[in-house]
């Protein structure tokens, strides 16, 4: 079957997703919900905690870069105007986030998520579990280390498998657009 690629890989320094890390290490987590509203908490689906970084913080431009770089080389050509702020993430034992999409299609924003863009912050070596999937007729293992930046459609369906031991440190952003009509 042929079809537009399903992702488009970058990075970033490592040493930048080391300052990340260490800066969002001491703030304080919330545990993380889901829905177009994020109303609903079910730690059987998503068990993550997370956190928001400021707008305008550093990694913002290089990731929306990324996301505007892939859906030029990638040709998806999605109308794209805004983001969102920055998800810090941190996985730890047993915690995972099942299989979903980050677009709501039928939701009540006047806007829909087009592209999804993801960079892991540390060394895959400090956890075990924690890959990072995506499904279009099949599922993928996204090939990620240290920061590594994948960028995808926003409603492909993608998880991040149960952490067996260690912590997995992840940064995320959503690039916005009209609705898809």
């Amino acid at each position: 079957m042929s079809h537009l690629p399903i992702w488009y890989l970058s990075n970033i320094n490592p040493a930048l997703c080391d300052d990340v890390i260490a800066e969002c290490s001491a703030r304080d987590f919330e545990m993380a919900a889901m829905g177009e509203i994020a109303g609903e908490k079910n730690s059987h689906y998503r068990n993550t905690s997370i956190q928001f970084l400021p707008t305008g913080h550093r990694l913002e431009k290089f990731l929306k870069d990324v996301a505007y770089t892939a859906n030029q080389q990638c040709k998806w050509d999605y109308l794209l105007s805004d983001n969102e702020e920055i998800q810090f993430a941190r996985y730890t034992e047993k915690q995972l986030y099942n299989w979903h999409t980050d677009t709501f299609l039928l939701g009540l924003k006047p806007f829909d998520r087009k592209i999804t863009v993801v960079c892991l912050l540390n060394d895959p070596a400090e956890f075990d579990g924690g890959d990072f999937k995506v499904k279009l007729y099949q599922e993928y293992v996204a090939p990620l280390k240290q920061g590594s930046v994948i960028a995808f459609p926003s409603m492909l369906e993608h998880c991040v498998t149960p952490i067996i031991s260690g912590t997995r440190y992840s940064a995320t952003i959503w690039i916005n657009g009209p609705k898809f009509r």
